[in-house]
């Protein structure tokens, strides 16, 4: 990997498995993911400071006052934001660091770090898409409508990144980042 910390932006859109490959990729143990916060409530089964640290918007207002996030966006009603202590200290200790975040947050990252590595997560289709929304269960149908919506939108942005991963089948696309990041056996 290197003598150098290297920041990796993983991002794509909802339903498109970013989740699930960094799930994988952070199995290696020189790999480190941000946890954002969020101001949404937990969905079944997620932990507070392990998928996310879920805070009140009074509390996520201060932390965007004091500098806390190198980027935050809102995203279908709720914000998210990336905290930017533990890239400095990832990157400062020789790691590797995932951030799995929405479009906007990649863009103002790729901003404020050109020297990120960018990867672009899409479904093979539209179908495809809609119904891994579906399947999260977690959301009603006029939800899942609209994070569709946002993420046809989404889609148009892919071009700004330095690659784009098709996930068809979670491990090919996993062993395709690995290659990309030079992580292969």
């Amino acid at each position: 990997m290197g003598k150098n910390g290297r920041l990796v932006i993983i991002s794509g859109p909802s339903g498109s498995g970013k989740t699930s490959i960094c799930k994988k990729l952070t199995k290696n143990p020189e790999i480190r993911q941000s946890v954002s916060y969020t101001t949404r409530e937990p969905r079944e089964g997620e932990r507070n400071g392990i998928e996310y640290c879920f805070i009140e918007k009074s509390e996520f207002d201060k932390l965007i006052r004091e500098g806390k996030f190198i980027e935050y966006a809102e995203y279908c009603g709720y914000l998210y934001g990336t905290p930017v202590e533990p890239i400095r200290e990832a990157i400062d200790n020789e790691k590797l660091f995932i951030l799995a975040i929405d479009v906007k947050g990649a863009l103002q990252v790729m901003d404020k770090m050109s020297e990120a590595i960018s990867i672009f997560i899409m479904a093979p289709d539209d179908k495809t898409l809609k119904l891994r929304l579906k399947k999260r269960l977690t959301d009603d149908d006029a939800a899942i409508n609209e994070r569709f919506m946002v993420a046809k939108e989404e889609m148009e942005y892919s071009k700004y990144y330095d690659y784009c991963v098709i996930n068809d089948n979670l491990d090919d696309a996993v062993k395709e980042i690995e290659g990309i990041l030079e992580l292969s056996d």
